[in-house]
């Protein structure tokens, strides 16, 4: 019976549970700060990881003769003719295209890569017409290497984008 009137035996059992709850909410509180401190230093810590700042080494552009875009558009592929305008290696480039319909991308054009001045013409290449539709815009994203890796890293900064591309 005395130890239903005792008190000791709540006393250390409500401390363990207050500490449990205090360790709890003070690691919650650095996983957010961790979290969003990570999550905003990503794209330097990306750009920084290549060595290479794409928004101003890296440039692309499609060739025009007289007021001509070296691109056309067929009902399942693109026939482009691109050249590096930067002052570093392109690796490869990505194709989006955009429709009416939805999109689709193709991530390894031009595998040998251009280095700065360098030029690739008559490129094709394939999508999915059917599920593209009406071709609306196509976005071109620069690839680079990143060094030790086998990954690689888009540009977004040195993207571009084309509307109203003519039939081939």
């Amino acid at each position: 019976m005395k130890m239903i009137n005792s008190k000791r035996g709540l006393s250390p059992l409500i401390a363990a549970v207050l500490l449990i709850v205090v360790v709890v909410g003070i690691g919650a509180l650095v996983a957010g700060i961790v979290r969003e401190q990570v999550t905003s230093d990503k794209e330097t810590i990306d750009r920084t990881s290549i060595g290479i700042d794409c928004s101003t080494q890296i440039d692309a552009e499609i060739p025009k003769i007289e007021d001509r875009v070296l691109i056309c558009l067929g009902a399942n592929y693109i026939n482009l003719t691109i050249e590096n305008t930067g002052s570093a290696r392109i690796d490869e480039f990505q194709i989006k295209v955009f429709g009416d319909a939805g999109f689709a991308d193709n991530d390894t054009i031009i595998e040998s890569g251009l280095e700065p001045g360098d030029l690739e013409s008559n490129y094709i290449a394939g999508f999915d017409g059917a599920a593209v539709g009406n071709v609306q815009q196509v976005m071109i994203v620069p690839k680079l290497k990143v060094p030790g890796s086998t990954q690689r890293q888009y540009c977004s900064d040195a993207q571009l984008k084309l509307a109203d591309i003519d039939p081939c």
